[in-house]
């Protein structure tokens, strides 16, 4: 504590006034002892007047008290209350927006939330607007649209805007979602999980019935490599006993496999593997179905573009390590990839390694973009980029974000290097210190964050199937990660002021992905693995988290065409918003854009792109469904009366809803917007299901002042003094008339 002094007075005066009033309080004392007042009442009078001294000492000194202390700080946590008039429908007990505002004002679910966040509350229906929680009881069901992507938006843009990052999402609603975006992409460039609490269902199937929630895959896989599909599969009460269910998989109507999946009791949400190797390329419709369950579950249907092409990655390394000696190997037995490597030999001269059938052949280190431009995935070991040539690492940059390429990153010493390199460390998921190239010694336990176990890049190691994954040498350790990155694996015990040291982490960065490896001993999940039957871990991860990074795009040909709706699933006369990019290193001048949407009935309808007037090169359309199923849409470039590039997409309608009517709880919606964040669908009667707080963040230091005049305190003070002083002088007849 400090203190500081602001005198308004001299300090010879001050001292002279104190002088006075001393001499004039003995005085009085001597007055009281000489007309014989009794003992006790003379010592309150001394105490009184030399309290009256101390506090006229104060008023004119001022003193301004200054103390800090630590203050812990909660995650940020927004809450989003569904105002649509859909809420208005009736739920167990009242309407569906007075049971959710009932679970949120009061209650140990509210009393949890509160203590593990800092909560933000927002209410919405076409947009989302900030309140204050005293104000939710006075929230009437009367928006006019649900629009949960375009809320979620509005309440993390006002955030950002007053320098806050959410961490979670508690969205109370129905989940009859109206809005043409995503929600569930809106919540992953976020980087928010999403928790549900939905009013109770009164209309739809018993909270028993079991159904597909989600089909998490890769929309684009390659030609006879695995293509893994994690099938979540949900109900509404964990006080069911065990059931059996038969899950059908087909591919263009055709039966590839039933599985038969064991529900167990106590679980409310239930996560399957399946894995498929596609013979045949093109674009399929896979389908899961869901029979023995009350009724039969509405078939999950998903697209997958089959290609038969093979992805260039570019590995520069400028030490020999372990680390590549492994991926080396893996590349070469992957029929995915072709590979090429620089590795540094020292005094400038590199030693490049390639696969046989490589497309593009490097004479020596890249000199420039040209150089990059025909790979699809960079994998940078411990690599200086100081020393590259110049411009080459923003010309790397810039593939990544503006084509959509992919980066890994392999630590080691020279990490820290990157700091230096705006343009690459301003890319990366996390973001490194000077301190980041010294590692951290173990063996270092490592865990699967949640989130990272819903990702690609583990599906086939659940989270707490962490003994399969062996301990790594040591960690570079990184400061923290960037918002909206995912934190995929973390050390167990090892952790700085922002949590547990991350392992690895991957994010969204422009058109293009970026992995963050923070260790270079991930070769030991291959030496150390247990005795299993199958591939190790590591060529478990290797293989997922390539494909998972395979660019959306690649560099098929001269000209390439690419097709990116605005969502893949939408409800039918919905507007759709559909961009066509032509992708040249020429001119496209004096070329033609023919495009046609082919509806479930087989009709053909033709689609008229216009042309962006900021770009010459991306088109622009947009059209409504009417009827319900796959749409596909095929397009073509032409040039000079030739097929220079060609392109296809879908498209799954759905059955359109209107607001106001009951349709029920969309619980499928809802448990693909949690599952697909890392959230839960929450149950106010079991604790489980409530959001908790795993973030762990530094406490703040806080600084605060007390000014005695600035608040009264002083002035109050002597007026009790003087009242006091007045009424014992009063009670014993000392006070004249």
């Amino acid at each position: 504590m400090s203190i500081q002094w602001n005198p308004v007075l001299p300090t010879w005066l001050t001292w002279l006034l104190l002088l006075a009033m001393f001499v004039a309080f003995t005085f009085g004392t001597l007055t009281l002892i000489r007309k014989q007042v009794a003992g006790r009442w003379v010592r309150w009078l001394t105490a009184l007047r030399i309290g009256m001294l101390v506090t006229f000492l104060a008023i004119v000194l001022q003193p301004v008290f200054t103390y800090s202390r630590n203050v812990p700080q909660l995650p940020e946590m927004l809450i989003l209350m569904d105002t649509s008039r859909s809420m208005a429908q009736s739920a167990s007990e009242s309407t569906r927006l007075d049971e959710v505002r009932k679970h949120l004002r009061a209650g140990e679910l509210a009393t949890t939330l509160r203590g593990n966040h800092h909560g933000h509350w927002f209410a919405f229906s076409a947009t989302a607007k900030p309140i204050r929680e005293n104000d939710i009881a006075d929230l009437k069901p009367d928006g006019a649209t649900t629009d949960i992507a375009s809320s979620i938006d509005a309440a993390c843009t006002h955030m950002r805007a007053i320098g806050k990052t959410p961490t979670r999402i508690v969205l109370a609603t129905d989940g009859n979602d109206h809005g043409s975006a995503d929600a569930l992409e809106s919540a992953r460039r976020w980087g928010v999980v999403v928790d549900v609490l939905a009013p109770s269902d009164t209309k739809n199937a018993p909270p028993l019935a079991v159904m597909i929630a989600d089909v998490q895959s890769a929309r684009r896989v390659l030609l006879g490599s695995d293509t893994h599909f994690r099938v979540t599969l949900s109900r509404g009460s964990a006080n069911a006993n065990d059931a059996t269910h038969n899950l059908r998989v087909t591919e263009d109507g055709k039966k590839l496999l039933d599985q038969l999946i064991v529900f167990k009791a106590g679980r409310t949400e239930q996560t399957v593997l399946l894995t498929h190797k596609p013979t045949v390329a093109g674009l399929k419709q896979f389908g899961f179905s869901l029979a023995g369950a009350a009724k039969d579950v509405t078939p999950f249907t998903l697209p997958i573009q089959v290609l038969d092409s093979k992805y260039e990655v570019l590995i520069l390394e400028d030490r020999w390590r372990w680390e590549y000696k492994y991926l080396h190997r893996l590349f070469e037995d992957d029929p995915s990839f072709r590979f090429s490597a620089m590795l540094n030999r020292g005094g400038g001269a590199f030693v490049q390694f390639a696969s046989p059938d490589r497309r593009v052949n490097l004479v020596g280190f890249p000199q420039s973009r040209a150089d990059l431009e025909a790979f699809d995935t960079f994998v940078l070991g411990d690599v200086k980029p100081d020393q590259w040539p110049h411009g080459l690492a923003a010309d790397l940059a810039r593939l990544i974000t503006d084509d959509g390429k992919s980066l890994v990153v392999i630590a080691g010493p020279n990490l820290h290097g990157l700091v230096d390199i705006p343009e690459l460390h301003a890319i990366l998921p996390v973001e490194l210190t000077a301190d980041s190239g010294k590692p951290i010694d173990g063996p270092v336990a490592v865990r699967q964050r949640e989130d990272g176990a819903n990702s690609p890049f583990f599906f086939q190691l659940r989270a707490g199937d962490d003994g399969q994954l062996p301990p790594v040498d040591h960690v570079y350790p990184v400061l923290r990660k960037r918002p909206g990155a995912t934190v995929l694996l973390e050390a167990a015990k090892e952790r700085n002021p922002f949590g547990n040291l991350i392992v690895i982490a991957e994010h969204a960065v422009g058109r293009g992905r970026v992995l963050f490896i923070g260790t270079d001993t991930l070769w030991k999940w291959h030496t150390l693995a247990p005795n299993i039957d199958g591939p190790t871990p590591y060529a478990i991860f290797w293989q997922q988290a390539f494909r998972a990074m395979t660019p959306t795009r690649t560099q098929l040909g001269a000209v390439n065409l690419w097709l990116t709706p605005d969502r893949t699933r939408v409800e039918t006369d919905r507007p759709v918003v559909l961009h066509a990019e032509v992708q040249s290193a020429r001119s496209v001048a004096g070329g033609n854009l023919q495009s046609t949407l082919t509806l479930p009935s087989g009709q053909r309808v033709p689609l008229v792109f216009m042309v962006d007037p900021a770009n010459p090169k991306i088109y622009r359309t947009e059209f409504s469904c009417t009827e319900t199923g796959t749409h596909q849409i095929q397009a073509t470039w032409i040039t000079d009366g030739k097929v220079v590039a060609e392109a296809m997409t879908t498209i799954q309608v759905e059955e359109g809803r209107k607001e106001d009517a009951d349709t029920g709880i969309d619980w499928a919606f809802l448990s693909r917007l949690t599952q697909g964040t890392g959230g839960k669908l929450i149950d106010p009667a079991q604790r489980e299901t409530w959001p908790t707080s795993d973030a762990r963040l530094p406490a703040v230091r806080v600084t605060s002042t007390i000014d005695p005049w600035g608040n009264f305190t002083l002035l109050l003070l002597l007026c009790a003094f003087l009242a006091g002083d007045w009424f014992i002088r009063l009670f014993n007849g000392l006070v004249s008339g």
